[in-house]
């Protein structure tokens, strides 16, 4: 009888677990012997009888493990990636193809990476940025809190420990005998106390900075700015410098890292908000700070420590509802709305919206990245075949399949990588053009997004990067290990190519032809999107009107000074050659920026829970209706008669109309706007004026005579070239006002496709099709790789076929016919993910079904020809072959 094994002590077991943590190689040399070292000294420890000698003898274990073991994995790694780039040195043109195509995948998901990375993942430069949450309104397109409502949320100290209030304001500043215009932030005086943020020179503004209206007229600069402007003087603290027609002394100037809290904006320097009263050119608005309905500031609050998001949320909840409770008139209906600092860029309203669009773009692009990935595993898996004598016969000089496998892998993240580095100044150049893309959306405000490649993308980049690797030398590492070695080492002269390799080869151009369709279809999807924007009746006609936008304001001028600047201005344009109506508006419909009111019927309506309607609100001047080509419906439009001093009169639209008196003429009725008593006089044809995807709306005209509005854009219409009238416009303008700035001087079209009309359309459209060009380019790639290939190890088949009489168009047709299965195949597969893709984009469409067939079915018909077209290139080639040459290969 055989004696029966004693099991191995837990001393032991341990020992062998903690031997798994080197290197096979190194286990198969070292192992034994380390295995037999330490059963002799715990036997001599044990001996000893001392605890102490025991945990002496593990703590050395301890020691040699976690500086050994690293050294061997460091060292096989660096043996690793050596045979790599020598493997890859001796075949550069499939290295330099590879490394492009991961490129090409990597720039795309690491610019999407990056752009997520400013909206809604990169934390403030502050103190503790996680404890940052916004406070806000939900309040039709309001989302601002008066100064009121900011003190009582701050004063609830049992989940916050402060908060912040600040105003974004443009302003005129006067420099060295000029004036140019800049983006200012007006902010509570604790708001750099709250963020922590430190002073690059001079000091910062202080709590209790001033302690009434007016009384603050300090200035600090962003460190940008003061660079910039100032070539980072220090001699500039102390120094005065006038805002408008205010002078403000320069006291300080912000860190380096710190860019404000509106993510978006170029901001300049920072304000007391008790100067807010200097940027109303309008006359003092002293109600700012006293009346609960001017709803100006954005709020953002710290948790206190231990405290989280629910929890501020239900207590500030609590308070708003006690606050709707004491100040019925200017609460009611009004909601509050707690979220995370991130998840309010570039505002609350927008923040969720922005959120899932750049989510679906990255989604998007990592899509690409796996096509790329499958691209280049077809690479390597064709390579391998090309190598398997090679494999074999280190298989045979002792190397492991494991050992072979992870050779494949470090040669696909090594390739990865490299795709990487030439990824990173693609990417850059991208980020920069978008930079100055939404940059020069508009010059009424200061975008300047910070789409900057930092470590956290850069980090993100380097897991991507492996991660890609890794998916594309995981089918050949797996074909390694699973071939048989033998029979590859018995071979000839000619490689072969096994049964299961062919068909992972084939397999991953089916899924590349799937991914490049739901790419074409989210592409061709957001262009149908954009078509349908462009003919929707906006209620006015763009076609042949030129845009020039003006801000007198900027330069302090008074109620009446403003009305002289645009008589005078319009006055002029009107008399240029081949103009033929001029008319202002204050901000031009569909743009980034815009005006609304809260309006309700004079007598208001005696039900209960009836609340004033948000409408969109504009000054204009008599001709605008007529230089738009805004049909009017009834009434009149505005006069002489309508002037400063004389009865207040507005035009509205039908929506409006019917919403305050259906069936009747609502002539000479009397409107509450904003406060103000209006009587209607005209009503308008509807129009969109905030977006091109939104319900019926209604709008309200003022008067530019009555109003006099702080800036305001000239609309000229004409029958010639932009470009003489463009540069006619600005000289008109210069001539009226020297002074004035005159900034987005473009045709309405051009602010359409920039503004809020067609921007987000044309971003999505362009994107998805880049990356679904891409990713079709990359199938085709891969697909014509495939079946030359087959085309290859089918050489002495064709040879023979065409000694026996096969003409060349039946090889052709053959060769052709395997690359339309792929396709077929791909392409069925393809509509399937496509149209679950497409049902996630349902809610960034305009006006087209996720499963519109035209886009289904012209996707799917160029994808077919461009498969039939990457088949016949090889297949024509076939055809060359000399069938006597042929039947000599080996």
């Amino acid at each position: 009888m055989s004696a029966t094994r004693r099991p191995a002590s837990w001393t032991h077991r341990i020992f062998r677990a903690v031997l798994r943590v080197f290197p096979f190689d190194f286990r198969a040399d070292h192992g034994r012997d380390m295995e037999q070292t330490l059963r002799a000294q715990h036997r001599e420890a044990r001996w000893e009888g001392s605890v102490g000698a025991l945990l002496r003898l593990w703590l050395d274990v301890a020691r040699d493990v976690l500086t050994t073991a690293p050294r061997e994995h460091a060292s096989i790694l660096k043996q690793d990636v050596g045979y790599a780039l020598r493997s890859l040195r001796r075949a550069p043109v499939f290295a330099v193809s590879a490394v492009l195509t991961l490129a090409i995948g990597m720039s795309a998901m690491t610019g999407m990476v990056a752009v997520l990375n400013a909206v809604m993942l990169r934390p403030l430069p502050v103190d503790h940025p996680e404890q940052l949450i916004s406070i806000s309104h939900q309040d039709g397109l309001n989302f601002y809190v008066s100064y009121r409502d900011f003190l009582d949320y701050r004063a609830e100290a049992s989940v916050l420990s402060d908060a912040i209030g600040s105003v974004p304001r443009v302003a005129s500043v006067s420099l060295d005998g000029g004036s140019e215009r800049i983006t200012l932030e007006l902010v509570t005086d604790n708001y750099f106390s709250m963020l922590g943020v430190q002073p690059a020179a001079g000091r910062l503004i202080q709590p209790n900075e001033g302690r009434a209206p007016g009384d603050a007229p300090v200035l600090v600069l962003s460190y940008a700015y003061w660079q910039s402007r100032f070539g980072g003087d220090p001699s500039i603290i102390g120094r005065t410098i006038r805002l408008g027609r205010q002078p403000f002394t320069i006291i300080g100037v912000s860190s380096s890292a710190f860019r404000g809290t509106e993510s978006l904006l170029r901001v300049s320097a920072y304000v007391p908000a008790w100067m807010i009263d200097a940027f109303m050119s309008w006359g003092p608005q002293l109600k700012t700070f006293d009346d609960r309905s001017v709803r100006t500031f954005s709020v953002l609050g710290r948790l206190k420590p231990g405290i989280s998001l629910e929890e501020a949320r239900a207590a500030l909840t609590v308070r708003a509802a006690r606050l709707a409770r004491d100040y019925p008139e200017t609460h009611k209906n009004i909601s509050l709305r707690v979220i995370p600092e991130t998840h309010a860029r570039p505002n609350p309203n927008l923040g969720g919206f922005l959120r899932v669009a750049a989510t679906a773009l990255a989604g998007l692009a990592s899509v690409l990245v796996l096509i790329t990935s499958a691209n280049v595993a077809n690479l390597l898996m064709a390579r391998a075949a090309s190598r398997s004598r090679e494999v074999a016969l280190r298989a045979a000089l002792g190397a492991r399949r494991g050992r072979l496998a992870r050779q494949f892998l470090t040669e696909s993240v090594t390739l990865a990588l490299l795709g990487g580095v030439v990824a990173i100044p693609v990417v850059m150049l991208a980020m920069t053009t978008l930079r100055n893309f939404v940059s020069n959306a508009t010059a009424v405000i200061a975008f300047d997004a910070d789409f900057r490649l930092d470590v956290r993308v850069l980090a993100t980049m380097l897991v991507m990067a492996i991660g890609a690797g890794l998916v594309a030398g995981l089918a050949p590492a797996l074909a390694a290990c699973r071939a048989d070695l033998g029979a590859r080492l018995k071979s000839g002269a000619r490689d072969t190519a096994d049964g299961s390799g062919g068909r992972i080869r084939s397999a991953l151009v089916v899924l590349q032809v799937a991914l490049s369709l739901t790419l074409l279809v989210s592409g061709g999807l957001f262009m149908r999107s954009l078509d349908r924007a462009r003919h929707i009746d906006l209620g006015f006609e763009p076609a042949g009107m030129l845009l020039a936008t003006t801000a007198p304001t900027l330069q302090g001028y008074d109620f009446e000074k403003r009305l002289a600047f645009y008589t005078a201005a319009r006055d002029r344009i009107v008399a240029i050659p081949g103009v033929e109506q001029v008319a202002w508006i204050q901000f031009p419909p569909l743009g980034v920026v815009g005006e609304a009111a809260e309006v309700a019927p004079e007598p208001r309506p005696s039900d209960p829970g009836w609340r004033p309607s948000l409408v969109a609100e504009a000054d204009i001047s008599p001709e605008y209706f007529e230089t738009a080509r805004v049909r009017l419906i009834e009434g009149r439009v505005f006069n002489t008669r309508d002037r400063a001093g004389s009865t207040p009169v507005v035009i509205i639209n039908q929506t409006l109309a019917q919403e305050f008196w259906p069936g009747h003429s609502p002539l000479g009725r009397t409107l509450i706007a904003d406060g103000d008593r209006v009587e209607v006089v005209g009503v308008v044809q509807n129009g969109k004026y905030q977006n091109v995807g939104e319900a019926p709306r209604g709008a309200i005209f003022h008067p530019v005579a009555q109003t006099s509005p702080v800036t305001a854009t000239v609309a000229i219409r004409t029958s010639g070239s932009f470009i003489e009238l463009a540069r006619a416009v600005r000289q008109a303008l210069a001539q009226a006002d020297p002074e004035v700035a005159v900034y987005d001087v473009r045709p309405m079209n051009e602010h359409l496709d920039n503004g809020n009309a067609f921007f987000p359309f044309r971003l999505a459209a362009f994107m998805t099709s880049l990356f679904g060009g891409m990713g079709v380019l990359l199938a085709s790639i891969g697909l014509y790789g495939m079946i030359a290939y087959h085309v290859g190890q089918r050489t002495q088949e064709i040879g023979v076929r065409m000694a026996l009489g096969a003409t060349a168009a039946t090889v052709i047709r053959d060769v052709v016919a395997q690359g339309a299965r792929f396709a077929v195949v791909g392409i069925a597969i393809g509509m399937v993910l496509a149209a679950g893709v497409a049902q996630l984009l349902k809610g960034l469409l305009l006006g087209i079904s996720p499963f519109d067939p035209v886009t289904y079915g012209a996707v799917a018909g160029v994808l077919v020809a461009i498969c039939l077209l990457a088949s016949f290139v090889p297949a024509r080639r076939a055809t060359t072959v000399d069938p006597l040459v042929a039947l000599r290969a080996d």
